[in-house]
């Protein structure tokens, strides 16, 4: 090849740099264009906006200086939408899934409604969906699986129905997934036990039935597990007391039977700190190991079927909450109430003062040197406790800073 051919060929090369060059401005304008449309788009669905948080959103600013808009340095893609808390009422664009560089959506607190737009599922970015406590009806969009890189999901408080998507089960960087307070219906699926980087399965007050699937003792890093509030039935799968994370478990008001395991508190959910089954129809005794559970500050199994007597509660100094109203609790003898001694030390230490009162009237009584005789009060500390001998008794701990 000649000089002339040498020339040629590095004029060639500069000028495919340069047409390379300004593709990629084209294209880059072209999508901030599509992102600075589909916020327009946004917010055209915006029906009332009595903050004037959008008032903002106009040709003076930069897409990227919009309130409640966060954008990357380098290319100015939209990667945060956070409209949080603004009393904002309307439907969520299925524009929205034209930001394709968003990794965090948050509208919780407003007053969205309507469906969640399918497109949604576009956001392969996204990372955080938080559109809790709105108005959004219809099915949660099974294509949110396509969503791979999502690590908080929040839909509670809305107007949901339908199934649990089995798709969801393929979120295998999914942290949190918060659906409480709808209308779901259903089973839990099992595909849900393929969620192996999920810590908080929050599902209470909906219309979930069937049993708990023992694929979700799978879950290994799950500390907070809340089931609350639903039509399941059967016992509590073994899978799930091995569970060593749970830190707080809530299975109240469902239809579930059994007795609670030997070592609960200790060797089972060692790291337990609130304990919620109440209304279902467990049976047996109060395991002994609840009184190693040192980290306990909620104890909850009202209105059950529980026999026998109430361990020692000495070591529970965390504890604030202790309900256990309505069982078979005591065995008619006198050392049925022992268990209220061994809570000096958790009353020394929060100096707080008990009231006894019968299940007709209040009455003046002195115990661990404390007295009072107040009826009608809030408590801060709650002791219930329903006996089976002559008389019912219901025992009350107020703080002293309030009461005294």
């Amino acid at each position: 090849m000649g000089f002339r051919g040498i020339i040629i060929s590095i004029w060639s090369i500069i000028m495919q740099l340069f047409l390379l060059m300004v593709t990629s401005s084209s294209l880059r304008l072209g999508e901030n264009e599509m992102n600075r449309q589909s916020l327009l788009a946004f917010k055209a669905e915006i029906m009332s906006d009595p903050l004037s948080i959008l008032s903002s959103w106009n040709e003076s600013l930069h897409f990227c200086q919009w309130q409640g808009i966060a954008c990357s340095r380098r290319h100015q893609r939209v990667t945060v939408l956070d409209l949080r808390s603004s009393q904002l009422n309307g439907q969520l664009s299925p524009h929205i899934g034209n930001l394709s560089f968003l990794r965090t959506l948050n509208l919780q607190n407003n007053n969205f409604n309507n469906t969640i737009p399918q497109e949604i599922g576009r956001l392969f970015r996204l990372q955080q969906l938080r559109l809790g406590n709105n108005s959004f009806s219809g099915d949660i969009p099974f294509n949110i699986s396509r969503c791979s890189n999502l690590q908080i999901l929040r839909m509670d408080g809305n107007h949901l129905r339908g199934k649990l998507p089995i798709e969801i089960g393929s979120l295998s960087k999914l942290q949190v997934l918060g659906l409480r307070k709808n209308t779901l219906s259903g089973e839990i699926p099992p595909s849900f036990g393929n969620l192996s980087s999920l810590q908080v399965l929050d599902v209470p007050e909906n219309n979930l039935r069937g049993g708990i699937p023992n694929v979700l003792g799978q879950l290994k890093s799950l500390t907070y597990l809340s089931l609350g509030e639903n039509y399941f039935n059967g016992t509590i799968p073994p899978s799930i007391y091995n569970l060593s994370s749970i830190t707080i478990i809530s299975v109240l008001l469902n239809e579930l039977h059994e007795t609670l395991p030997p070592g609960l508190g200790h060797t089972i959910f060692p790291n337990l700190q609130e304990f919620y089954f109440g209304g279902n129809q467990f049976s047996g005794p109060i395991p002994n190991s609840i009184s190693n559970a040192s980290n306990l500050s909620v104890f909850s199994i009202s209105f059950n079927e529980f026999t026998g007597k109430v361990p020692s509660l000495a070591r529970l100094s965390n504890l604030y909450r202790l309900a256990f109203d309505s069982n078979n609790l005591g065995n008619d003898e006198e050392g049925d109430l022992d268990f209220i001694t061994s809570l000096a030390n958790i009353i020394a230490f929060a100096n707080q003062l008990i009231l006894i009162c019968s299940q007709r009237t209040a009455v003046e009584a002195e115990i661990l040197g404390y007295k009072h005789s107040r009826a009608g009060c809030f408590p801060v500390f709650e002791v219930c406790m329903s006996l089976c001998c002559e008389r019912q008794w219901v025992f009350v701990i107020y703080s002293n800073a309030q009461y005294a």
